[in-house]
């Protein structure tokens, strides 16, 4: 299972994932941490769900991209000719086995250009790549995304800074793997996308004040269900 979501907020994107690759031995899971954030010449942030080893193909391919030019219409094409003919070759090269399943790949990308911010989902099947507006996610821990960023509509999630959309990404992440603690598991991870380019979150930070953030948003929603059954 992997977690990986994009939030965009007032000076371009937030890009999060879990930090765990699950797989089976002997019939139980094992877990080993693994990258799955990665850049594009410092301009754009990705992330991939699914085979360790097409990640690795495809993050081999994408670097010699450089980075990015021309439009939002004309990267998307770009990438999208990178990542669609390995997920097709993937499926027809597999060669059928016990109960195994075919390899699969989708992918997140973050950058912001002239027009502002850009969230870009290739899926597994490769055939539906889209521009995202306000969020995505991708993996078998998706769900887990969508049902944190509806949970904050109401708050006005479209204005979050650079900071509280940190936080929501890292709570977004941080809840799934409470939930879902066999397969999905820290570290977490997590790049800042703005007009300057793609960083990533020093891991410091994030287990440190970003984790301390948000245990202090939580305290407080405890602090307001006590107060509500009172």
């Amino acid at each position: 299972m992997t977690l990986v979501v994009a939030l965009r907020c007032d000076a371009g994107v937030v890009l999060a994932s879990d930090g765990q690759a699950t797989s089976d031995a002997a019939g139980q899971p094992t877990r080993a941490p693994v990258r799955k954030l990665f850049d594009i010449g410092g301009r754009v942030a990705w992330g991939s769900a699914g085979s360790i080893g097409l990640q690795q193909t495809l993050q081999a391919e994408l670097g010699a991209l450089n980075g990015h030019a021309g439009d939002a219409g004309q990267l998307r094409r770009r990438l999208a000719s990178v990542v669609t003919p390995l997920q097709q070759a993937a499926m027809r090269d597999f060669v059928p086995f016990g109960g195994a399943e075919p390899p699969e790949l989708a992918c997140l990308f973050c950058w912001c250009d002239a027009t502002g911010p850009r969230i870009l989902s290739i899926p597994r099947t490769g055939s539906d790549h889209q521009f995202h507006e306000r969020h995505a996610a991708i993996g078998s821990g998706d769900i887990f995304a969508e049902l944190t960023v509806r949970s904050i509509a109401h708050l006005g999630a479209g204005e979050l800074t650079v900071e509280q959309a940190k936080m929501v990404a890292y709570r977004t992440v941080a809840d799934a793997i409470d939930v879902a603690a066999v397969y999905l598991g820290p570290p977490i991870q997590m790049y800042v996308v703005t007009a300057e380019g793609a960083r990533p979150v020093a891991q410091d930070e994030i287990d440190g004040a970003l984790a301390d953030a948000v245990e202090l948003w939580r305290a407080r929603q405890r602090e307001a269900l006590g107060a509500l059954a009172a």
